[in-house]
């Protein structure tokens, strides 16, 4: 009985394969769309020089496409603020080290737009762009908001658990201080700094990813909130605040939320992202370029050394 049951199966087996389906995913095409990436910030630059701001210009590709972005590096890319100055961004592209080589050699892929300039706090500034073709795209005008509080940063141990803490560690936290006279809308990251092999030269760099708030949407006037990455003993840290208009908040937590949208049956759908740069007589919002163009205030903590007595 079991040697004709498994023939049976095997007699089967070729019907199977021979019902089954290739299904082809229809993924609509659209026209190369210029995308836009740059963030210039009111922190003035190192030892009294100016900050160097980039924005980066770059074309879409095909869903399914392997090639790199194509780099704009033929436009004309501005910056005006509301007092009426324009100030010019010029291409650059930067140096790299190639091992192969043992030298540094120019990297035309990561070619960007920079400007030299210290933003005044109170302007509003927008940013045009003329492509080589005359497409022109200009940015909603935004303001360096003025704001005068910075958040209380300190470190505490923490266990880990299966909610909030994945290591045993000591965790940076913050009590943001919420001013009450308008709605602001804030953007929280947490930095490292370490020292070079000179004492007195020090660099920094991003350690977590933005926490969000905005006392819109709290009644509370000061609470603690801890970044989700433990760090070490010996080390320095610090915290960077950017206060940034409601739209680029907006945006940018929609980002982060369909960034970690896992797809699943309970996950909600996903929403279009709406760029803040807009095509120059463009006829609706699929005309707009894509990427973002932010302009924020920053306020940066004190930087404190992890110790156990901390």
């Amino acid at each position: 009985m079991n040697k004709n049951y498994i023939y049976i199966v095997l007699l089967c087996l070729p019907w199977f394969y021979a019902c089954e389906k290739q299904i082809t995913v229809d993924v609509p095409t659209t026209s190369p769309k210029l995308v836009v990436d740059g963030w210039f910030s009111a922190e003035p630059g190192e030892n009294g020089q100016e900050r160097t701001h980039m924005v980066r210009l770059t074309m879409s590709l095909p869903y399914f496409s392997s090639d790199k972005f194509p780099v704009v590096d033929k436009a004309i890319v501005e910056l005006k603020d509301d007092k009426g100055n324009t100030y010019n961004l010029k291409f650059d592209i930067p140096m790299e080290w190639d091992a192969n080589q043992n030298k540094e050699v120019p990297n035309p892929q990561k070619g960007r737009y920079i400007l030299k300039k210290n933003l005044e706090v109170g302007i509003s500034y927008k940013l045009c762009i003329a492509l080589e073709d005359e497409t022109k795209y200009e940015s909603e005008p935004q303001m360096v908001i003025p704001y005068n509080q910075t958040p209380r940063i300190f470190s505490e141990y923490k266990e880990a658990d299966d909610v909030s803490y994945d290591d045993d560690g000591y965790y940076i936290g913050f009590e943001p201080k919420f001013e009450k006279d308008q709605d602001y809308y804030f953007l929280w990251q947490l930095y490292r700094q370490d020292q070079t092999g000179d004492e007195d030269l020090t660099y920094s760099y991003a350690y977590s990813g933005y926490l969000f708030g905005s006392n819109a949407y709290t009644s509370v006037d000061e609470s603690q909130t801890y970044f989700d990455e433990a760090t070490h003993l010996g080390e320095s840290y610090f915290i960077k605040q950017y206060v940034v208009s409601k739209e680029i908040y907006d945006y940018m937590r929609l980002a982060e939320e369909q960034r970690d949208n896992e797809g699943t049956q309970f996950s909600p759908p996903p929403a279009p992202l709406r760029s803040n740069i807009k095509r120059i007589g463009g006829s609706n919002l699929d005309d707009d370029a894509l990427g973002l163009f932010v302009v924020s205030s920053v306020q940066k903590t004190e930087i404190i050394t992890i110790k156990e007595s901390n």
